[in-house]
């Protein structure tokens, strides 16, 4: 378990950001006998699932959404699951096309920034990759 400056300093992000998820229900801390917040390893892979959803510029309702529907007991909304795999689709689609304008730019690097760039894309294909093998495994 971890206080707030703690679980804020361990995910490299503000007090006070960790702050407002709870205030708006994404975390939800247990409170000690001394009356302190504190964060579970479950609070973490939700502030890991906030930030990469926040890289694919979902907006903090939809990932609180999405959120209750991952952590949801085995009581799937058909509806929002469908609602939800349309805006990856959207967004996979988002990614095709800057890809398609991207190309132009990516032919102008020398190997080194190319090696450089394959290697941070590696990473995270290789993360989404296995994200998807273990939903539609």
């Amino acid at each position: 378990m971890y206080r707030i400056g703690e679980i804020a300093s361990l995910m490299s992000i503000s007090k006070r950001t960790i702050d407002y998820y709870t205030q708006i229900g994404l975390l939800n801390p247990v409170r000690s006998d001394s009356n302190y917040r504190m964060y579970g390893e479950e609070s973490i892979q939700i502030l890991e699932l906030v930030e990469h959803y926040k890289t694919l510029n979902m907006p903090l309702e939809e990932i609180k959404s999405s959120i209750k529907m991952i952590n949801s007991d085995n009581v799937i909304d058909k509806e929002k699951m469908e609602k939800h795999c349309k805006q990856i689709a959207v967004l996979m689609e988002h990614l095709k096309e800057e890809i398609k304008v991207m190309e132009p730019i990516l032919q102008k690097l020398n190997n080194d920034e190319k090696e450089m760039l394959v290697n941070k894309l590696s990473l995270q294909g290789v993360t989404l990759a296995q994200t998807l093998l273990l939903i539609f495994g």
